[in-house]
């Protein structure tokens, strides 16, 4: 015991990365470096840094980040039953050694992808005024159904049908590559995912997108495009959310298309429902009844996944966010509503 006491003695990396830990938080929430040429210059060239990263991993189909995450789990779990001994006797030591490790590691995500956190929000950029009224956002839901009702009509044989992609998900992964970032990968853990709640995520220290194989289609194609918009140094939920909508509905494959529709829509009649619910119900009528077999099938997919550990996992992911300078959490995603309301309304105009 003697010998694994004196260990853990003189140790300088250790005791910087414990004192350090406090400073870090206060850093990067303060203006002045949230205004620094040195995080203009990160977000702005975030791509060009991340470049060879993003060429190292593409060359595996394969999520190496999730069997990183595995294998750091596994030595981690087994350096601290090694010295179950020593962190029994000195308690102390362990709290610190875990300080120490969560330290080091929010400064490697800090550099790694973190810091793109802390760019100037899209609205600020563009000059855009986050509040809207319920008329224009009416304005933006009649033209996402029509664009949304003429895709289905166009794809499906029926106004009852739901939409069937014609392609499988390996196909979809290729049809929407992006040439600087890769393909998005399914995560090795899609699973957990479904009981978690969650559709894919950003591997912030492989920039790897994950997408979570086991959603549906219509759901999978919004998911890849959001994660790819993270890859490129887009760290805002909302403005991912955005992207993926700008990405898909662009997209030259109309089934594409329509993913991107349906994921717009769903998000404004939701926030409708908050604001005027007997307007928004008004509004489900003019939609098809395919359409609404697709959202069901999204909405069926995840009851199977209902467990009481998902607002938990919820719950901590929404701290993590707001701890991240985004203020409003996890209800941040539904936040692309003010982005799509200004920017479909040159299109309603």
């Amino acid at each position: 015991m003697n010998s694994l006491k004196k260990r853990y003695k003189n140790q300088t990396l250790k005791w910087l990365l414990i004192i350090s830990f406090p400073f870090q938080f206060l850093v990067t929430r303060s203006e002045e470096f949230k205004n620094s040429s040195f995080i203009e210059f990160y977000n702005d060239n975030y791509l060009s840094i991340s470049n060879l990263r993003n060429r190292f991993f593409s060359f595996f189909t394969i999520s190496i980040g999730d069997i990183l995450y595995f294998l750091f789990t596994i030595l981690l779990l087994n350096y601290i039953y090694k010295n179950r001994s020593y962190y029994f006797n000195f308690k102390t030591h362990f709290f610190l050694d875990i300080i120490a490790l969560v330290s080091f590691i929010n400064i490697f995500f800090q550099i790694s992808w973190g810091l793109n956190y802390l760019s100037k929000p899209l609205e600020t950029k563009l000059n855009i005024n986050k509040s809207y009224s319920v008329e224009d956002l009416e304005k933006t839901i009649s033209y996402l159904i029509n664009k949304t009702n003429y895709l289905h009509q166009k794809l499906s044989k029926s106004d009852t049908s739901a939409i069937n992609f014609p392609f499988n998900k390996k196909e979809a992964v290729l049809m929407l590559e992006e040439e600087k970032i890769g393909i998005a990968k399914n995560s090795l853990w899609s699973n957990a995912l479904c009981y978690l709640g969650y559709s894919g995520y950003i591997n912030p220290f492989t920039n790897e997108a994950q997408v979570n194989k086991r959603i549906p289609m219509i759901n999978y194609l919004t998911t890849i495009a959001h994660e790819q918009s993270h890859q490129t140094g887009i760290a805002r939920e909302d403005e991912s959310n955005f992207m993926a909508f700008i990405k898909t509905t662009s997209n030259s494959n109309e089934y594409i298309q329509y993913a991107g529709y349906c994921f717009a829509l769903r998000y404004c009649l939701s926030d409708l429902f908050k604001k005027k619910p007997n307007n928004a119900k008004i509004f489900l009528k003019d939609i098809s009844q395919g359409v609404i077999k697709n959202f069901n099938e999204s909405d069926q997919f995840w009851s199977k996944y209902q467990n009481p550990i998902e607002p938990f996992f919820k719950k901590i992911y929404d701290r993590f966010l707001k701890i991240n300078n985004q203020k409003s959490g996890i209800k941040s995603y539904s936040e692309m509503v003010s982005l799509l309301v200004f920017d479909l309304k040159k299109h309603i105009d």
